[in-house]
């Protein structure tokens, strides 16, 4: 927790004043059965003027007490918004420096609960320990000093209960602390499940799929509702204990007490009796101090398990490193090279994560006779080509040989496993990864948009774009027509993920967001997938006879999309089996011959052929 606790720096001189204001209140409390016992005394005497004097310093204190409390409250509430603000926007800024893989290993789901959740979980122990951090302590031995000087005999039998107490919360923590781990993850679990059904809601509903959706969301609902129960149910059950130990040790020192006053003679000790009253007053005042502090333990106990599990959850984004080191000295491309692309001798193989919720416990007889597994193929083999600007690269092959794995490795989302990676003449591990996003743009396989305009979504990857510079990327990008025939034109509301769009009108949307960047790089990761034939023609030839000083790279399915490169490569297993274009392929690689009968006719693939001689 000391990871997670370190945030709090920022808001010292708050915490500060917090923990003054309540030591003070506190004081005051313990003040205020002092002075009550000396207004019983002035009372049973019959002293006017003590009472009056009594009763204004209790009024003071009182009003005191108040003040020092509504302080209390209003410093604690804010250091403890404050730190649990600058916890998640910590959390936040962390998880958008992780590389996708820490990304994947965590989930999208985990690392949601971890900064709502969690950092709630931590907001409330941090809130409840300032506002007890030093008033208990300072309650618990002011108390029993008071109590002590008022009848020492009852107040050890009174302490006598506190070591039963101890020993029972600590078992309490011990069994609700993995139940607390057990609740989160199955939070996670079930936000996992909740955004799979919401995202999918239209394959779910197509296929007819509702009702086993509702059933895996209930069955994980009902394991979430049983293991907070059991923990609820465990800490329900140390209140009730608390109460019969504590309703037991308030009979035994009544009847102590009677039994002490009997025992006086009222013929010659009457002063004594007259005494007793004021005493006994001051005494179980002390002790419901004491008792408050004690249910104050009880209420921070019942919070500690869960704000420790959360706590190492978030402390584990915290320490979390990302498998995408920038380098120690960054090297600056040659202007010249901007805009270069170039493999050599690439493998890579997608790192190997275990999920939490599935660790088990191997014993050792299992681990000597189970054989060793076998590590996971590589993705990519042996990957080697270049591109410049000017030029338009295509990448096509079979669904999993690869494609976009090795489009990935171009923006650093992943580093090779072996072999180098070269952008703009430079290695990509030695450039800094915010001066290697400058020059790329990346139109991805699933279009996403953010909610806001167009216009907000056009100048995503450049803020500074002019109106003109928007509409000019929206007319590459052949989506010109239909901003323009919307009311609002570019200012039209995008909802959220562009659910008000179509599947062509968002691909277009984002084509037009890569190009309005003006990067040296646009990588299309099968980016016209959605778009119907002639529109597929139209951006293209667009793209080329516009960013005529950009290189262009397509991962595409269709031979359409490819068949003016000027170099295709041709994917298969991870390996680049064909190079060149399209009729030299068409010639020397078999496979590319293949994907092109599939979906031209023979009579259609000697036209183009013809028409490319």
């Amino acid at each position: 927790m000391k990871k997670v606790l370190s945030l709090l720096g920022p808001y010292k001189w708050l915490l500060i004043l917090s923990i003054l204001f309540s030591t003070v209140n506190t004081v005051l409390q313990l003040a205020l059965p002092y002075f009550t016992k000396n207004i019983m005394s002035s009372i049973l005497e019959y002293d006017l003027q003590g009472i009056l004097q009594w009763g204004m310093i209790m009024l003071a204190l009182t009003l005191a007490s108040v003040v020092t409390s509504i302080a209390n409250t209003y410093f604690s509430t804010k250091t403890s918004v404050g730190y649990s603000i600058a916890l998640r926007n910590y959390i936040f800024r962390k998880v958008s420096h992780l590389s996708q893989s820490n990304v994947d290993k965590i989930g999208v789901s985990s690392l949601v609960t971890r900064t709502t959740n969690d950092v709630r979980q931590i907001h409330d122990i941090v809130l409840n320990t300032l506002k007890s951090l030093l008033p208990i302590p300072v309650m618990l031995i002011g108390g029993i000093v008071m109590a002590y000087q008022t009848s020492a005999e009852v107040l050890k039998t009174s302490l006598s209960v506190i070591p039963m107490l101890a020993v029972l919360a600590v078992l309490i923590l011990v069994i609700i602390m993995p139940i607390q781990s057990r609740v989160l993850k199955m939070i996670d679990r079930l936000n996992q499940i909740m955004r799979e059904k919401i995202g999918g809601i239209r394959v779910v509903r197509a296929f007819n799929r509702t009702q086993y959706e509702d059933d895996r969301f209930n069955e994980t609902n009902k394991k979430l509702t049983g293991l907070a129960l059991l923990a609820s149910r465990l800490m329900a059950g140390l209140m009730p204990v608390f109460t019969v130990l504590l309703g037991g040790l308030v009979c035994i020192i009544m009847v102590k007490l009677i039994n002490g006053v009997n025992a006086l003679d009222p013929a010659t000790q009457a002063d004594e009796i007259a005494q007793t009253i004021p005493s006994l007053s001051a005494f179980i005042a002390y002790f419901s101090l004491i008792l408050t502090s004690l249910m104050s333990v009880v209420s921070i106990i019942s919070s500690i398990p869960g704000a420790v599990v959360s706590g190492r959850r978030v402390k584990a984004i915290m320490e979390a490193v990302s498998d995408i080191e920038e380098p120690a000295s960054p090297v600056t491309p040659a202007p010249e090279d901007l805009g270069c692309v170039e493999f050599r001798n690439v493998s890579f193989k997608y790192p190997k994560h275990e999920p939490e919720t599935k660790k088990k416990r191997v014993p050792k007889r299992k681990q000597q006779t189970e054989p060793e597994k076998k590590a996971p193929d590589f993705e990519l083999q042996d990957v080697s080509f270049s591109c410049r600007p000017g030029e338009m690269t295509a990448i096509i092959g079979i669904t999993g040989s690869g494609k976009s794995t090795l489009l990935n490795l171009i923006p650093r989302l992943y580093d090779a496993t072996a072999g180098e990676v070269l952008v703009n003449g430079v290695n990509v591990k030695d450039q800094s990864t915010q001066a290697l996003s400058e020059t790329i743009a990346v139109v991805p396989q699933q279009a996403f948009l953010f909610s806001g305009t167009v216009a907000d979504n056009v100048r995503f990857g450049n803020q500074n774009a002019t109106d003109a510079e928007v509409w000019r990327a929206l007319e590459i990008a052949q989506a010109k027509s239909f901003v323009a025939a919307m009311p609002e034109q570019e200012q039209s509301m995008v909802s959220q993920a562009g659910k008000n769009y179509s599947g062509g009108q968002k691909q277009r949307l984002a084509i037009a967001r890569a190009v309005a960047k003006g990067a040296k790089i646009i990588l299309f990761d099968d980016s016209f997938s959605a778009l119907d034939l002639a529109t597929d023609a139209r951006l293209r030839a667009s793209l080329r006879e516009s960013l005529t000083d950009t290189n262009i790279i397509i991962v595409a399915q269709r031979v359409g999309t490819v068949l003016n490169a000027d170099q295709i490569i041709v994917m298969d297993g991870g390996r680049v089996v064909g190079k060149g274009t399209h009729k030299e392929l068409l010639r020397t690689c078999d496979i590319y011959r293949e994907i092109v009968v599939t979906q031209l006719s023979e009579e259609a693939l000697e036209e183009v052929s013809g028409d490319e001689g």
